[in-house]
């Protein structure tokens, strides 16, 4: 199974007319859309009211760690 970072880059890739960019370059930028929601809103907080910011935060974290 490919890890989230990866997903995230393939379709940063697909949705791009750029095809001089390096997987490096998607994987990079999906890196920093994940980190980006490490923080979660308000109505994401509402919608899971049985999770804790700490226990999202601690799933983001894990996502970009994979390799």
């Amino acid at each position: 199974m490919r890890g989230m970072i990866e997903r995230v880059a393939a379709v940063l890739k697909a949705q791009d007319n750029n095809m001089a960019a390096s997987i490096h370059h998607y994987e990079a930028m999906a890196r920093a859309a994940i980190a980006a929601m490490r923080e979660p809103t308000d109505a994401m907080m509402e919608v899971g009211q049985m999770w804790n910011s700490h226990r999202w935060q601690a799933m983001i974290d894990a996502a970009l760690e994979e390799k």
